[in-house]
């Protein structure tokens, strides 16, 4: 144990560079990060901390304990990018401290070590720990509820309260799955474990009031002020409906978070299956901590695997379980070498290196001219399979060399490829918006045919969203007021023009027009 005792700092410090290096240096992103954003924003300027707002109207799309936490960021940091972001880059390094930490007493150092770099240096902690959304609040309250279940059954008791505490807190953070997924999870292992009569060890009385006293009022608040449109929209809509039906066209087949996975957890995803067959392998003396962890990714996995609507987030709550099975696949690797895990890193390299190399096509097409990163991300692809063919000839693997070139990979995700998306994606929008917060004071701000939230943050003016030539001729009759600035697709500035706006600037995707 002490001699990986001495690399806990250097851990810490690789958690910490990743979870909060330039956090705030981009705009926010549409649709998601913008509308959190959007939302608390006006939660603080109203002062209405109950029910979230965007563009004046409730939103009922998740529950209140996210904005929360983003509303203190605000008044800490600033209304602004950084502000927004950090609840999830603070969640991302407390869930890497307490993986350490939970694995290092159950198991050991070495293999909480391993964990922790395995998930703190994947491309999934990255992209949700600079994202104003829920997703790693989400996946930290749920680890923190299925470790405190863990430890209630090989230490004390007491730590089922964290179990209800944490879920509680789930709860709030992203409704119904704050419960399902920790208690679905546990009731699943004590089964498997000690059949029906082992399910009652997760009952307790008093912990259950704790979790009515943390979760229940904001819900008990809400069907007092909003009643049946809370019921429709919360419940029914964003949860029933997000599962059995296609919301806003994410479809995928049922082996969508199979790519998304080996892309998300690379390269350590080349561990996982060697883990996998740790946690299938049952003891006669009961389940260990590596078959806890399968449970935990394979329940959430095939729940959504089975679920209609997809999005590459949705298994967020699996990391941590994915990063404890390629601890114990990493650790088979260094005392019984296997030449699995190097032929998988590097064919899945190869791969990676030559989807970079394709992309670069179509970035070029989308615009996008500065590109001398692609060719060097393609590079970081050549020189991991390199590392594998030396751990395949050595016998022995370089988890430091997987470690630095992933920080070298972040670093240039970080000051190139991200502002060149985000410059691609959203530059001319936060132009556009900028431009409408100097221009207009009592005037009317239209998006016509997008849906872009960062328009409403930037733009400080609350918007009218209209779709189609007629909405936008009766809305200019109906009105009043002398200035309209008009933000839309470049495709739709003829039709604008027929109505009398007068073109401002395009950059040939989007455009802002002004009218009287």
């Amino acid at each position: 144990k002490s001699s990986m005792t001495r690399f806990l700092p250097l851990i810490l410090a690789i958690t910490i560079f990743v979870s909060f290096f330039r956090l705030g240096s981009v705009t926010l992103f549409d649709v998601d990060e913008a509308v959190f954003a959007e939302a608390t924003k006006e939660m603080v300027q109203s002062g209405n901390w109950i029910t979230p707002t965007y563009n004046g109207e409730n939103r009922y799309d998740k529950p209140i304990l996210f904005y929360w936490l983003m509303a203190v960021s605000y008044k800490i940091f600033g209304i602004n990018e950084f502000g927004a972001r950090f609840p999830s880059a603070l969640a991302g390094f407390i869930l890497c401290i307490s993986i350490f930490f939970f694995l290092r007493e159950i198991i050991d150092e070495k293999k909480a070590s391993y964990a922790v770099l395995s998930f703190a240096l994947s491309i999934y902690f990255f992209i949700y720990s600079h994202s104003a959304v829920t997703d790693m609040v989400l996946t930290l309250f749920i680890s923190l509820a299925l470790f405190s279940f863990y430890l209630s059954l090989i230490r004390d008791r007491r730590y089922i309260y964290g179990l209800y505490i944490f879920s509680g807190l789930a709860f709030l953070t992203k409704g119904l799955i704050g419960i399902l997924f920790p208690f679905g999870i546990a009731l699943v292992y004590l089964f498997i474990n000690k059949g029906l009569k082992g399910l009652s060890e997760i009952l307790n009385w008093k912990a259950f009031v704790l979790f009515l006293i943390i979760s229940s009022p904001w819900y008990i608040a809400q069907l007092i002020i909003n009643g049946d449109e809370f019921i429709q929209q919360f419940f029914i809509k964003h949860h029933f409906k997000r599962y059995t039906g296609v919301i806003s066209g994410h479809r995928g087949p049922l082996y969508y978070y199979i790519p998304v996975l080996i892309i998300g957890m690379f390269p350590w995803i080349a561990f996982l299956l060697q883990g996998i067959r740790k946690g299938l392998r049952l003891k006669a003396e009961g389940l260990k901590p590596q078959t806890f962890a399968l449970i935990w990714f394979a329940f959430i996995f095939v729940f959504f695997s089975f679920s209609t609507t997809k999005l590459p987030n949705y298994i967020r709550p699996a990391i941590p379980a994915v990063s404890i099975l390629i601890s114990y696949g990493m650790a088979h690797y260094d005392e019984d070498y296997s030449s699995l895990p190097s032929i998988m890193l590097s064919v899945i390299s190869l791969l990676l290196g030559a989807g970079f190399l394709v992309l670069k096509r179509y970035i070029i097409r989308y615009g996008i001219h500065h590109t001398g990163w692609i060719y060097f991300l393609s590079f970081l692809m050549f020189v991991f399979i390199i590392i594998g063919i030396y751990s395949l000839f050595k016998k022995r693997p370089s988890y430091a060399g997987l470690s630095c070139l992933m920080i070298v990979f972040f670093l240039v995700l970080s000051i190139k490829a991200l502002p060149a998306a985000n410059e691609y994606l959203q530059g001319t929008l936060f132009r556009y918006s900028l431009y409408a917060k100097d221009r207009l004071q009592d005037g009317i701000l239209i998006t016509y045919g997008i849906n872009a939230p960062s328009i409403v943050f930037y733009s400080d003016h609350k918007i009218i969203r209209v779709d189609g030539k007629v909405a936008i001729a009766r809305l200019i009759r109906s009105s009043d007021l002398q200035r309209f600035i008009v933000i839309s697709k470049a495709k739709d500035i003829e039709s604008l023009r027929t109505l009398g706006f007068n073109l401002i600037e395009s950059d040939g995707r989007y455009a802002v027009l002004e009218g009287q």
